[in-house]
């Protein structure tokens, strides 16, 4: 869960602007851009447990 909490704090405004990007293309261009929404999570998710450990802080790279 730190994982999810470390990426969030990190890139809070990122994933706000790809909500806000996808919102305004469904407004303007067509519906279908909001099934997009469903893979934010799938990515956020992944993001999380590759990049921060276990206690939120970002893995040293390698």
């Amino acid at each position: 869960m730190e994982q999810l909490r470390g990426l969030w704090r990190d890139t809070k405004w990122v994933w706000a602007f790809f909500v806000g990007f996808i919102a305004i293309m469904a407004i303007s261009v067509s519906w279908f851009f909001l099934l997009t929404l469903a893979g934010l999570p799938v990515s956020f998710c992944y993001f999380a447990f590759i990049r921060y450990d276990e206690h939120g802080n970002e893995k040293a790279d390698f």
